[in-house]
């Protein structure tokens, strides 16, 4: 979203921005893997995962999620600006506390996890612009959108593995 919003552009904000972002998707990553270890022990797509093989202890991944969300969060914050900070965090949120517990409870998690993926664009964007406009949610909408077809592929085929 940063380079399609209508501001003033800077490599050094967009490096930094997207260095934010990559952290604090790291952080919601690994509170996920962490989360989901006696999950994904039983399918074949996730069964190699660290975590899962023992190779990393679940202490060292949660110092390793709250590093990289402090991090993010402290760039985009600083680097980028609040509202593009908030975003992260938000995300951050949404991801571990919604969208992955809900995986075992709802169908309505691909809606959840449609969000989680539409964020960063308007993340960009905020960085950029440093608001939400009308191009920015026409972006995120469109990623939005496309998550479904993208996710209900995936699902069909690795039917096997998520019917475990």
């Amino acid at each position: 979203g940063y380079y399609m919003a209508p501001g003033t552009h800077s490599l050094s904000t967009f490096l930094l921005t997207m260095g934010g972002t990559g952290l604090t998707s790291c952080a919601a990553n690994t509170i996920n893997q962490t989360f989901e270890v006696p999950f994904d022990s039983q399918m074949d797509r996730t069964r190699n995962r660290v975590l899962v093989r023992g190779l990393l202890s679940p202490l060292h991944a949660v110092g390793f999620a709250a590093a990289t969300a402090a991090t993010g969060a402290l760039l985009l914050y600083n680097w980028a600006n609040p509202l593009t900070a908030a975003l992260g965090v938000g995300n951050l949120a949404l991801y571990t506390l919604i969208y992955t517990p809900m995986k075992r409870t709802s169908i309505a998690n691909t809606w959840v996890g449609s969000v989680v993926g539409a964020i960063p664009p308007l993340m960009g964007w905020a960085a950029c612009t440093g608001q939400l406009d009308a191009g920015a949610w026409v972006v995120a909408a469109v990623l939005y959108s496309w998550q479904f077809p993208h996710f209900n592929a995936l699902s069909w085929r690795l039917r096997p593995d998520y019917s475990r």
